[in-house]
């Protein structure tokens, strides 16, 4: 079987122990079988579409990716079977951390971002917020106590990493209000 991924979605197949795959910008110039990308990327292949903002998105798409590739009778264990830890409380048990947050109300710019600030338990609101969050490619001129994460062109291509990265550079700034 013929897969091609994304830069952006390699460290998910890793993550699994696949080793023949092929990466690449744009999956439809290497005629896969089977596409793993990010749920914005265009394509005409057969595509497994992930999105890796989250630590539970990112759980998932170990999920459908191990469970697509056993039924395409790939020796790849199931999600249960993988034996995959991250050193983060988001990623285990968040439920502490998202109570203690719930009060801090934000405004966020992008739907990566927003992903990201509801899942550690922000109150995400229009007016009058706390602070302001928003990524690096974006121009903030509104008044208030800013936020820039890194989009995904400043951070690493790992998933983990990346969602590691912007759950503390939030947690850092945003954590002032507690």
């Amino acid at each position: 079987m013929r897969i091609v991924t994304t830069p952006m979605c390699k460290g998910i197949l890793d993550i699994i122990g696949v080793d023949e795959y092929i990466v690449a910008r744009d999956p439809d110039t290497e005629d896969p079988d089977l596409a793993i990308v990010l749920s914005e990327t265009k394509t005409r292949s057969r595509a497994l579409r992930l999105k890796l903002n989250t630590f539970p998105q990112i759980k998932e798409s170990i999920r459908i990716v191990s469970e697509t590739l056993k039924a395409y009778g790939l020796g790849y264990g199931s999600f249960s079977e993988i034996n995959f830890r991250v050193c983060s409380p988001w990623w285990d048990d968040p439920r502490p951390l998202q109570e203690r947050n719930k009060k801090i109300k934000i405004k966020v710019y992008s739907n990566f971002l927003r992903d990201i600030i509801e899942h550690m338990g922000y109150s995400i609101v229009e007016d009058n917020p706390d602070y302001i969050v928003y990524p690096d490619y974006m121009n903030i001129r509104e008044k208030g106590e800013k936020v820039e994460v890194p989009s995904h062109y400043n951070l690493p291509l790992d998933p983990v990493k990346r969602a590691l990265l912007r759950y503390r550079i939030l947690e850092n700034r945003l954590c002032m209000k507690h």
